[in-house]
């Protein structure tokens, strides 16, 4: 058997993967020394404060990983992949698996294949959606055929297998015609240009080692309070994020769509039967063939956001429950430790979501049973709720300013401020939900069946209050009770715990007013 031995540009990756994750495990293992220090256990007491202090342990990780990251983020000089004079044009295919859509799918169609009509490309419908809605696909196809003809097909099927996933590798497997495919969700759109610019990367000898060149994706059609906050997240979201790791992995994870892929390569994709997410799959598979996803940045595609906060609840489950199903994925041998931690990563912020509530939880009983004194714990050992310490209270002063401003570091203009000000502000009065949810969502996996729902379409969907009411009402009274709870039993962590319960009682009128409509003349204000 022939070795392969790694490239340059693999080794130097590599090193950059060992550093910057050594760091981040280094100043991780630091702040659980330093905060072990100033607990005093007894033999009575070691076994829940060692539980304790390895939950905040597993918190802190991700405390040290944005604070790392948002040092080295300005320095890091995030590499472009070279591009091409592309002579002759391979056979591409724009492809859009769809389900029972309803809402604007010609429009993005048309859009996303008349500025990206290359020589030898075609678009395709992939629908999976039920029968009734198949007179409404084929209308869209016979509009898109009369502007381009010869260029659209439709393919519809019967039994939907395995859902997208299934959908694609089937086109695949019968259709060899394509060097390259483009998958767009069905409320993708695709600007002027980006085809091209993807394929010039692709064309490139230097890029023969990537599978799926991802662009940048940017939220269209945000018109209600909540879509615009969505549109802002995800745009420093993958600055801060997605381009740190290009630069320091020399890699990224698949999307799942707005990429440029590689049939040959993606053709050779088996994936386990029953997963509801595949692109970290993708991602993983691919690289134990040598190959690799690369962030595109100066690259861009457009989606839509859930115009209120209850359709990106629903989505937010089954991203959980996709998520989690990669769990083998950090455990899977012959790929990179940049994918394996990207894979982790994903899983680790579903998990720290429950390892949260729970340590509250025991925080609070720590306090609740000091101050009852049915052990012999001093409340001074204990970080939370504790401000006679002034170690621990540092520590949650550094950690809270790490989460909340981390994203400081992608900053560059007064409107960057802006707007980071508005995620910050709705982040706070309306996604701290997410917290107890999330714990409702991961736990109640067991107990729900794979389901794909596709997400609204319509971008100024309202919600009513009653809807929004008989949704949220658990969060409310959980947020009304904990007030109660920590205020008369533990006193000393109220504080710490005010901003989930705040937004567990604002959820139902916070929600209902983000759903609404922007007016026009504040539209340009974020």
């Amino acid at each position: 058997m022939r070795t392969v031995l790694p490239s340059g540009r693999e080794m130097s990756s590599r090193g950059r993967t060992i550093l910057f994750l050594g760091v981040v495990a280094v100043m991780t293992l630091a702040g659980v020394g330093l905060v072990s220090s100033t607990l005093v256990m007894t033999p009575e007491t070691f076994m829940i404060s060692a539980v304790w202090l390895a939950g905040f342990g597993f918190l802190f990780f991700n405390v040290s990983y944005l604070f790392v990251l948002s040092m080295v983020r300005p320095f890091l000089k995030v590499p472009l992949l070279k591009e091409t004079y592309v002579k002759e044009f391979p056979k591409i295919a724009l492809v859009y698996p769809v389900r029972n859509e309803t809402h604007g799918l010609f429009e993005r169609t048309h859009y996303s294949f008349s500025g990206n009509k290359l020589p030898r490309t075609d678009l395709w419908i992939l629908s999976d959606s039920s029968a009734e809605h198949e007179p409404y696909e084929r209308e869209v196809v016979d509009r898109l055929s009369i502007e381009h003809t010869g260029h659209i097909y439709y393919r519809r099927r019967a039994k939907p297998v395995e859902r997208k996933q299934g959908n694609l590798a089937e086109f695949l497997k019968f259709h060899h015609e394509y060097t390259y495919i483009y998958v767009c969700d069905a409320d993708g759109m695709v600007p002027e240009g980006t085809l091209l610019k993807l394929l010039r990367k692709a064309e490139h000898p230097a890029n023969r080692d990537i599978a799926i060149f991802q662009a940048f994706v940017r939220i269209a059609h945000a018109c209600t309070w909540y879509s615009r906050f969505e549109r802002i997240g995800t745009n420093f979201a993958q600055k801060f994020n997605f381009l740190a790791y290009q630069a320091i992995f020399g890699r990224t994870i698949s999307f799942g769509h707005h990429h440029l892929a590689r049939t040959e390569m993606v053709r050779k994709i088996k994936l386990p039967k029953g997963l509801l997410s595949h692109d970290n799959w993708d991602t993983a598979l691919l690289d134990r063939m040598g190959q690799r996803v690369a962030f595109c940045g100066d690259v861009h595609a457009f989606d839509e956001a859930p115009a209120n906060y209850l359709e990106a609840r629903a989505r937010s489950r089954r991203w959980a429950q996709g998520t989690l199903q990669g769990i083998p994925l950090i455990f899977m041998p012959g790929i990179t430790l940049a994918s394996r931690f990207l894979a982790f990563y994903g899983i680790y912020l579903y998990v720290a979501d429950l390892v949260f509530i729970f340590w509250l939880v025991l925080g609070g009983l720590l306090h609740s049973c000091a101050a009852g004194e049915l052990i012999h714990f001093q409340i001074d050992s204990i970080w939370l709720g504790s401000f006679t310490n002034s170690v621990l209270k540092w520590v949650l002063i550094f950690s809270i300013a790490v989460v909340y401003l981390h994203k400081l570091s992608v900053l560059r203009t007064l409107k960057d401020l802006r707007e980071h000000g508005y995620e910050w502000a709705l982040s706070t009065l309306l996604t701290l939900n997410n917290s107890v949810y999330t714990l409702l969502d991961v736990v109640g996996i067991p107990l729900r069946k794979l389901h794909w729902r596709p997400m609204r379409k319509d971008p100024s969907a309202g919600v009513s209050f009653g809807r929004v009411a008989r949704t949220l009402w658990f969060g409310s009274v959980a947020g009304v009770y904990g007030f109660y709870f920590f205020m008369f039993q533990t006193p000393y962590f109220v504080w710490q715990a005010t901003p989930i319960l705040v937004s567990l009682v604002l959820s139902i009128p916070v929600a209902y007013g983000t759903a609404k409509r922007v007016p026009q003349e504040l539209r340009g204000w974020i």
